[in-house]
C-alpha cells in the first residue's frame, strides 16, 4: 500500500511545494527530463534495505534535511541564506544543462567523432550502472510481455534521441538544434494529452503557437525566407572558404539536419511519455537507464567497427590523438552533468527544471556567435525566444497545478 510522508517546519514560511513532497515514486519526479541529460540512478535507490518502520523514520529524516528550509536554523535567518538555499536546485539544473551543452561544443570544435567521443562516456556509464544493478540485485527485464516491450520501445526512442541529436549537430549550428531540441517539452505535453488523457488548457495552447512560430524563425523555410537566404549568400561563401569541413553552412544539408534535429525532439518527448508510465510502475530509475546506456553502447561499438574494418576511416591516420583524448575526457562531463541534474531534481519542482534548462538556449546562443565561424541570424535569435517563452507558460502552469493539488492534499490528508 502506498504510503505519503509529508515534512513541515513550523518555524519556515509555508511553501507546500518544498516543504511538502510525496516519497513514494510520483509520475512528476524525472518527466520533463530528457535522456541526455537524465540521472543515472534515482536517489531513492541509495536507500539501505531496512523494515518499513525503520525505512519510514529513514526516509523522514532524510527529507526533512533536504526539503525543510529553516529546519536545523533559528528563526532570524536572514533572507540572503533563505534566497540561496531556495536556488540550490535552479542552480543544479542550470549547471547540469550547461555542462552538456558545454561539452558537446568543445567536441564538435576539435573535430572529432561525436560517437567516438561518446564511446568513452557509455563505457563507463554502463560499467557503473552494471555493478548497481549487480549489487541491487534487480532483474534487467521485469514484468509481463507488454511491459517488457514497453521497455524495449522506450530505450529505443531513448537511444535514437541521443544519436539524432549528435547526427544532427554536424549539420546545424547549436543553437538551431539546442532550440530544436527544447521544443520536446511542447511535444511532451502534447504526447502526454494523447496518450495520458491530460486536459487541454489555454497556456498550453499559447505555448504551442508560439513554438511552431519559433521553429518557423529557426527552420526559415525558403517559401517564406527566400529573399533573405539570397542575401545571406555572401556570408555563407566566406564560413565557406574559413572552414571548407564546415557543413553548417551548405544549405543542402541544413534541412537534413532541421529534421533530425526534429526528430530528435519526437522521439525525446515520446520517451519521457513512456518513462513517466514506466516510473510510475515503480520500475528503478537505474534500470531504465542501463538499458539505454547498454543499447547506446552496442549501437557505437558497432558504428566504430564499421568506421573501422568496412569504411576503413583509420587507415591513413591514427583514431588515438591529442584531440580524440581531449575529447574523450570531455564527454565524461556528461556523466557529472547528470549527477547534478539528480541534485535538482531532489532540491526543486520538475517544472521548474525544465523551465530553468531551457536557458540553455542562450548559452548556445552565446558560445556559437563568440567561438564559432556561423554566427546566428535575428531569426534564429527571434525563434529561440519564442520557444524559451512556450517552455516559461508551460513550467509556470504546471508548477501552479501541482502547488494546488498538494495545497488540496494538505487540507484533505489521507486517512
Amino acid at each position: 500500500m502506498k504510503q505519503d510522508v509529508y515534512v513541515k517546519d513550523e518555524n519556515a514560511p509555508v511553501d507546500p511545494i518544498l516543504t511538502s513532497r510525496k516519497v513514494s515514486i510520483n509520475e512528476n519526479i524525472i518527466q520533463g527530463i530528457d535522456p541526455l541529460i537524465e540521472p543515472l540512478i534515482d536517489a531513492d535507490e541509495l536507500e539501505v534495505n531496512e523494515n518499513n518502520d525503520g525505512k519510514l523514520n529513514n526516509l523522514e529524516r532524510k527529507f526533512s534535511s533536504i526539503l525543510s528550509i529553516h529546519s536545523h536554523r533559528p528563526n532570524e535567518t536572514n533572507s540572503f541564506s533563505q534566497t540561496t538555499h531556495r536556488c540550490k536546485g535552479m542552480f543544479y539544473a542550470l549547471l547540469g544543462s550547461s555542462l552538456f551543452t558545454c561539452s558537446g561544443f568543445i567536441i564538435k570544435q576539435l573535430r572529432v567523432d561525436f560517437f567516438d567521443a561518446l564511446l568513452c562516456r557509455f563505457i563507463v556509464q554502463t560499467f557503473i550502472l552494471s555493478l548497481f544493478i549487480i549489487y541491487k540485485r534487480y532483474k534487467i527485464l521485469r514484468g509481463s510481455f507488454n511491459l517488457i516491450l514497453l521497455q524495449i520501445i522506450r530505450t529505443i526512442l531513448a537511444s535514437s534521441g541521443l544519436f539524432l541529436f549528435f547526427l544532427s549537430y554536424r549539420y546545424i549550428p547549436l543553437p538551431d538544434l539546442t532550440t530544436f531540441r527544447y521544443t520536446q517539452v511542447i511535444w511532451t505535453t502534447i504526447l502526454a494529452m494523447i496518450i495520458l488523457h491530460e486536459r487541454i488548457s489555454i497556456p498550453i495552447v499559447l505555448a504551442t503557437i508560439l513554438t511552431l512560430i519559433g521553429v518557423v524563425c529557426v527552420a526559415q523555410p525558403t517559401f517564406l525566407f527566400g529573399n533573405y537566404q539570397q542575401l545571406s549568400d555572401i556570408n555563407e561563401t566566406i564560413n565557406n572558404n574559413l572552414n571548407n569541413i564546415n557543413l553548417e553552412s551548405n544549405k543542402s544539408y541544413r534541412f537534413l539536419g532541421l529534421c533530425l534535429a526534429l526528430a530528435c525532439a519526437l522521439a525525446i518527448s515520446a520517451n519521457i511519455v513512456l518513462n513517466k508510465k514506466l516510473l510510475v510502475l515503480k520500475f528503478p530509475q537505474s534500470i531504465l537507464m542501463f538499458h539505454f546506456s547498454f543499447l547506446s553502447l552496442s549501437i557505437l561499438i558497432i558504428n566504430h567497427i564499421r568506421n573501422r574494418f568496412i569504411l576503413h576511416k583509420y587507415s591513413n591516420h591514427s583514431m588515438f590523438t591529442w584531440q580524440f583524448f581531449l575529447a574523450a575526457f570531455v564527454s565524461l562531463i556528461q556523466l557529472f552533468s547528470s549527477t547534478v541534474t539528480q541534485k535538482a531534481i531532489k532540491l526543486e519542482h520538475p517544472s521548474i527544471i525544465s523551465v530553468v534548462q531551457s536557458s540553455d538556449i542562450l548559452f548556445a546562443i552565446i558560445l556559437q556567435n563568440l567561438v564559432a565561424n556561423e554566427k546566428s541570424n535575428w531569426l534564429v535569435i527571434l525563434g529561440s525566444i519564442l520557444v524559451t517563452t512556450s517552455i516559461l507558460l508551460v513550467g509556470i502552469h504546471k508548477f501552479w497545478n501541482d502547488r494546488n493539488k498538494l495545497l488540496q492534499e494538505m487540507n484533505n490528508p489521507k486517512v
